[in-house]
């Protein structure tokens, strides 16, 4: 547990700086330029930090922050749009609300990262961390792996609505037992609910609806929130899990489980059981796995060898529909 201190104005300046000019301004119909050109004058800079500083201070954040407006827009490409998610929303969220989320965000990191909050294997969410570097680590894993005579089996999975799924509840019980200063836990009962969104439709603007599930996709405090709701799922999975030659590598929504052994059937065998553990552990967490976009991949040295198949034990990979 530790104190929190008021924003500075290098954290102030270091938020903006990373924001583009020409993105779309929100409700407010401020951009980011216009801000740039605002923080200059000190006394505006300071007014702004005084915000910033009072929202975490009373744990409060503004109705007028919670407004945003959602464009829906075509992915482009698709054979048929007659489904939902052929469609995008483009989240627009009032400018200034924006950037004292982003100073909360880079603090939220630097935090987490001192207080080693994050688990090593979480590679996207967390500053200097990508998927690069988990597809370093696999390859890594897997040619140090053969040079050992192991061969490596791997299931690729995801979850299933994950931003709107994280239950508010359980992250902030999961921000208390991380030792987050008991104001910034006040600040996120707050910051969660009461939201509402508006949806523009080509030059169709619907009314305020409420939109107080999960965190918002678009917000800029999702990446560290749900990074953080994440981490003790990795703590847990590696404290329960016994069988060796297992790593379990988290991008955040997506997730890919390691498995090696001598053989390939050994390696089915251990992810039937390691995935019975993962199934358990999300769903504790309220979280549900999108089981018709699980892969699994095995990596071998040979030209040709036996395409092996895996029953998970879960929908719809069961009985006669193995993955």
């Amino acid at each position: 547990m530790h104190d929190w201190v008021c924003f500075s104005e290098a954290e102030l300046t270091n938020a903006l700086s990373g924001c583009s000019n020409v993105s779309a301004p929100g409700p407010d119909h401020l951009k980011w330029s216009h801000l740039k050109r605002v923080i200059r004058v000190h006394s505006c800079a300071t007014v702004i930090l005084t915000i910033a500083d009072v929202c975490l201070m009373v744990g409060h954040w503004p109705l007028h922050f919670k407004d945003s407006l959602s464009v829906i827009i075509l992915k482009p490409g698709k054979p048929s749009y007659s489904t939902p998610k052929v469609f995008r929303p483009i989240v627009l969220l009032n400018t200034l609300g924006k950037l004292v989320e982003k100073m909360v965000s880079n603090r939220l990191q630097f935090d987490s990262i001192k207080y080693d909050v994050f688990h090593p294997n979480q590679v996207r969410g967390v500053r200097q961390r990508s998927t690069k570097d988990a597809g370093m680590i696999l390859t890594h894993l897997v040619r140090a792996r053969w040079a050992k005579g192991l061969k490596t089996s791997v299931v690729a999975f995801d979850i299933a609505q994950f931003f709107p799924s994280i239950n508010h509840n359980m992250l902030l019980l999961v921000l208390w037992k991380q030792g987050c200063p008991p104001l910034v836990a006040k600040f996120f009962e707050s910051y969660l609910v009461g939201r509402s969104m508006r949806y523009a439709w080509n030059s169709f603007v619907s009314p305020l609806h409420q939109a107080d599930v999960g965190v918002g996709q678009g917000l800029a405090l999702s990446p560290i929130l749900s990074t953080l709701f994440i981490a003790p799922i990795m703590k847990l999975f590696e404290q329960s899990v016994a069988l060796q030659g297992v790593t379990l590598l988290s991008y955040v929504n997506d997730s890919t489980i390691i498995v090696q052994s001598p053989n390939l059937v050994d390696n089915c065998t251990a992810l039937h059981v390691v995935y019975e553990e993962i199934f358990r552990l999300f769903t504790a967490f309220a979280l549900v796995l999108e089981h018709n976009k699980t892969e699994l991949f095995h990596f071998h040295r040979l030209c040709s060898h036996e395409s092996l198949v895996i029953d998970l034990g879960y929908a719809p990979y069961t009985g006669d529909t193995p993955l």
